[in-house]
């Protein structure tokens, strides 16, 4: 109860305050479930890199609660959970980390209208895992009752009145879409229509898993300060057993077979998957 009273009270001053504390230079978005956590680690060990007083603020997406929108809080709510401007020497780069961003059809939009020169991250997963890895978490907490196949395999129809009437809060949209997620091509060009590519940058977690001082080291000269991080031997992502039935895989690499062809050609970038 105590600390509950405090973090009000902290958050209180911060609100008070938020006139004079920065906006994020950069932001790290998802998608979900793509190891966006272990990137976060590594940049905040950067001493001239600041994130916020708390882990997915969730603002430009609204929050995960119907009955309450964080948008609508505006401008000063969100500046509360950054520095103070006096805190943050020459050189020194404000960011968040929210994993929604991606993927919520209206957040693209309300970020270049607060942030048109901030700069993108945009952390990928094979979608074949990315999408078991989601399951497997909505039925260890009980927000899934179908065997994977079949969710995958109704996906489509449940999701279609959720995008008809732009329901964004429903359970269906935020823990059951397990290969949309997956669409990256649909989620960039929202951003592209919006930013200069020069603005955005593509990691996969399975490259920074794989050559992770090259990859951190290209991120920090995107974000143009210099590399002052340990030399990584290797990074820890969560252990999840993604091993499935054949079945499972064979349709999911199926289905995102031409997606991922297209999605390298849109970007440039063959990631392998």
């Amino acid at each position: 109860m105590f600390d509950k009273k405090h973090q009000q009270f902290r958050f209180k001053y911060r609100l008070l305050t938020a006139k004079s504390r920065v906006l994020p230079n950069f932001m790290v978005l998802g998608a979900r479930y793509s190891g966006t956590a272990s990137l976060v680690k590594l940049i905040n060990e950067h001493p001239k890199l600041h994130g916020t007083c708390q882990s997915q603020i969730h603002y430009f997406d609204g929050g995960l609660f119907p009955e309450k929108d964080n948008f609508l809080k505006g401008e000063n709510w969100y500046r509360a959970h950054f520095p103070m401007r006096k805190e943050m020497p020459q050189g020194h780069l404000a960011y968040e980390a929210s994993t929604f961003y991606s993927f919520h059809p209206l957040a693209a939009k309300r970020l270049h209208d607060l942030l048109p020169k901030v700069k993108l991250i945009f952390v990928l997963r094979n979608p074949v895992d990315r999408a078991i890895h989601q399951y497997r978490d909505a039925k260890r907490h009980n927000r899934e009752y179908l065997p994977l196949i079949n969710a995958l395999q109704i996906e489509e129809k449940r999701l279609a009145w959720t995008l008809k009437n732009k329901d964004y809060k429903s359970g269906t949209f935020i823990h059951a879409t397990y290969k949309t997620r997956g669409h990256y091509q649909e989620q960039i060009a929202r951003y592209l229509e919006l930013f200069p590519k020069e603005q955005i940058k593509l990691v996969s977690i399975e490259e920074l898993t794989r050559h992770p001082n090259k990859v951190i080291g290209e991120i920090y000269r995107f974000l143009g300060v210099e590399n002052t991080t340990r030399k990584i031997d290797s990074i820890n992502l969560p252990q999840v057993n993604l091993e499935h039935e054949s079945d499972v895989r064979n349709y999911l690499q199926d289905y995102f077979s031409r997606r991922n062809q297209a999605f390298y050609e849109f970007s440039g970038k063959s990631f392998n998957w």
